[in-house]
């Protein structure tokens, strides 16, 4: 199989080392498992999770992409809608949070997990 860019890794949700292990455990919108993330990865053993809360810096990642989505959202509603209140703003914002909150929380796992992607790690020894 060809090596995937480092592109289409992020987008995938692979290993930052070896861009073949999954970091998730199911899909995105499986509500009751899209928040398990694998401890290790699958093909070349590399840990995810480098210290306890390594992951709390994502939470900066997910709301530079809130903030960002938000913006848009208000410039769009903004142009588009002529006599547009507050309520529709909200409304837009809360549904958008709620559709997209699953893709957020793994999407700001997966750049801050390859902000460090080049941590070195020990391949699984076979005993």
């Amino acid at each position: 199989m060809a090596k995937r860019t480092k592109l289409s890794a992020v987008l995938q949700g692979r290993c930052p080392q070896c861009r073949e292990g999954r970091l998730f455990i199911s899909k995105a919108y499986n509500l009751k498992k899209f928040l398990l993330m694998k401890k290790e990865c699958d093909a070349c053993g590399a840990r995810f999770e480098k210290e306890p809360r390594f992951f709390d810096g994502a939470m900066y990642i997910s709301y530079a992409m809130s903030v960002g989505l938000f913006l848009v959202s208000a410039f769009i509603i903004n142009y588009t809608i002529e006599e547009a209140n507050e309520n529709t703003y909200l409304i837009a914002i809360i549904t958008e949070v709620i559709l997209l909150y699953p893709l957020m929380y793994r999407y700001s796992r997966v750049f801050f997990l390859y902000s460090f992607g080049g941590f070195k790690y020990t391949p699984k020894q076979n005993n």
